[in-house]
């Protein structure tokens, strides 16, 4: 089982050598870094240059943005399963990989010695269908581990799926589609539904942190949380019904969600995310 590390960048500073460095800190596990770098000029590539790691695959391309990044990225891609990490963003530990790939044997993926990248028509479980697989992640910005839902249900892919640095996805959940760049904030959100709710993708949960969050992006500018909240709108229109839209609307006022979202980010995060850990997990 072999793990593709994909990461998109531009001008990232040392920002790329430390998500780098995280991931080559991985361990009991075969995988690559794929780096698709869009021409930097700030000298971020030298110091991946200088590692000279037969593990890092690094190209340089054009394109219209991350999205697109990451769609190029996938091209290169030889894995079995795909993470995207942004670069600032770190895994939790040494053990994200191995411990995805016990999951994954677990769950019947790699059942045939004839499934992996360069199969032509493999048999099996994993081969009838996609895999997800996801955890929570850390976030730097409050200091405390986000939970997730367990379960991935209708309101959960409306409200709140895991980001895409806490998912590792099969690789045939690209093999249709990859993602739809003209959504410049949730390209990633929709390719989740579009996996989930029409590929069939089967999600699993791991309880253990993925990643270390950074935060702060271009996805919560201001630009960037207006055009996400109209992206949203279009793309659960696609994927839910009526009755789920509705269900989700009213489920969201009568839990209070703003005041919940403003818990989540403040001074009680730690308190906030006690709490979800205790409803989701029990404890």
């Amino acid at each position: 089982m072999k793990f593709s590390v994909i990461i998109v960048s531009l001008n990232a500073g040392d920002k790329l050598i430390k998500t780098v460095n995280s991931a080559l800190s991985q361990k009991d596990v075969e995988f690559e870094i794929v780096i698709k770098d869009g021409h930097s000029k700030d000298g971020s590539l030298d110091a991946v240059r200088l590692l000279n790691d037969r593990r890092i695959r690094l190209f340089e391309q054009d394109d219209t943005g991350i999205y697109d990044g990451m769609n190029q990225a996938i091209t290169h891609a030889e894995g079995d399963f795909f993470i995207f990490m942004n670069c600032g963003d770190y895994f939790y530990d040494e053990s994200v990989l191995a411990r995805f790939a016990e999951v994954a044997v677990k769950n019947g993926f790699n059942e045939s010695p004839d499934l992996g990248a360069s199969s032509d028509k493999p048999e099996g479980l994993a081969a009838s269908r996609p895999f997800i697989f996801y955890g929570s992640r850390y976030s730097r910005l409050t200091g405390n581990v986000e939970h997730i839902s367990p379960k991935i249900t209708p309101l959960v892919c409306y409200r709140n799926i895991p980001c895409h640095q806490a998912i590792l996805y099969s690789r045939d959940n690209f093999e249709k589609r990859l993602y739809r760049p003209e959504y410049k904030v949730r390209a990633d959100y929709e390719h989740f539904l579009w996996s989930v709710l029409k590929n069939n993708a089967k999600t699993v949960y791991v309880d253990h942190p993925v990643c270390i969050y950074e935060g702060g992006g271009y996805s919560e500018s201001p630009k960037a949380i207006k055009r996400s909240a109209e992206e949203h709108k279009e793309i659960t229109h696609m994927y839910l019904t009526k009755w789920q839209l509705f269900y989700c609307r009213l489920y969201m006022i009568v839990t209070l969600q703003p005041l919940r979202k403003r818990l989540a980010s403040g001074k009680l995060s730690g308190l906030y995310n006690s709490f979800l850990r205790r409803l989701y997990h029990g404890g």
